[in-house]
């Protein structure tokens, strides 16, 4: 088993062995350093990684893997995505690469400081006291569909086309835009609920349209209908519903279906094609891949199992 870590930091200009392409470290004067990955595995690799109290930003846009905690099952992160991560120190990650794997992506890490602070977090807003929080000595291991404008600002730090004496300057403003773009991201999530500027009219309104939606996720009712049913219009609901939630109502549907679906497959009392046709998924193969492509994991590892990734409320 090796011991190096393919995404962890490496000496500037060395290229691992078990890596055929092209592979960049970079380090910012704030501490926060990264590395460019564009290549194939040489080799399967299978190695062993201790956290060492960073939180990590994985913007893939191709590759894959199979990622375990201690018990935990197994998570494979396939395709393009965003994986958010913070490994406590003395926690065990376990990684396995298939030989011939082709990945395109940008990691960054934003270590903890001597005054306890992650790395990047400037402001003493709520929301980043409320992630700093979040993150103290606790896992987190979530995949995420990838924010197009991460995934474009990615594909331009991944481009070599330019000529020696901009790239590096481009791609130092890119990372510095990458930077940005994946913390906004994570610090929204922290975002007070009450921290939204809508009246209390509004506010019922879309409280019951998300009741509406966890009670009818085998037959979810349209945009349309769900205005109708509260007494607005679509566009003024959509615009209600995403400044008090954060999210689409489609993001919603999809958000309670799946976490119905992992409550019920810990249940262990319905069969998966029972569950998935309870979720509102009329194919088997399809609740799959959306359970697998939100989760990380197919339903058929997950049935049973008390998993330990951890995600933002």
């Amino acid at each position: 088993m090796a011991t190096a870590d393919l995404h962890g930091p490496q000496p500037q200009g060395k290229v691992p062995l078990y890596v055929n392409g092209r592979f960049e470290p970079f380090l910012h004067d704030d501490a926060i350093s990264g590395v460019v990955i564009d290549g194939r595995s040489r080799g399967r690799i299978d190695e062993q990684v201790v956290g060492d109290d960073r939180l990590t930003f994985k913007v893939q846009l191709t590759g894959a893997g199979e990622y375990q905690f201690n018990d935990a099952p197994t998570s494979e992160i396939a395709g393009e995505c965003l994986v958010i991560a913070h490994q406590p120190p003395g926690v065990v990650k376990r990684q396995i690469i298939l030989d011939d794997t082709e990945e395109r992506s940008v990691t960054l890490f934003f270590p903890r400081l001597d005054n306890g602070r992650i790395a990047g977090f400037e402001d003493d807003g709520q929301e980043v006291r409320a992630a700093s929080d979040f993150l103290a000595q606790r896992l987190v291991f979530r995949r995420y569909q990838l924010p197009r404008a991460a995934a474009l600002c990615a594909a331009d730090i991944l481009d070599p086309r330019r000529s020696p004496w901009t790239q590096e300057r481009f791609r130092r403003a890119k990372i510095d835009e990458l930077t940005c773009l994946l913390l906004d991201f994570f610090i929204s999530q922290f975002k007070r609920a009450d921290d939204h500027g809508l009246t209390e009219r509004e506010v019922r309104r879309v409280r019951q349209v998300r009741a509406i939606i966890a009670e009818h996720l085998d037959q979810p009712l349209g945009i349309a209908e769900l205005a109708r049913a509260v007494g607005t219009n679509r566009t003024r609901l959509n615009t209600a519903f995403r400044a008090y939630y954060g999210e689409t109502i489609g993001q919603a549907l999809q958000k309670e279906r799946m976490e119905s679906a992992r409550i019920l497959l810990g249940e262990d009392a319905l069969s998966i094609s029972e569950i998935a046709e309870r979720c509102g998924y009329g194919h088997l193969s399809n609740f799959s891949l959306a359970y697998k492509a939100y989760f990380g994991m197919s339903p058929s590892i997950a049935r049973g199992a008390a998993t330990q990734i951890v995600r933002p409320a």
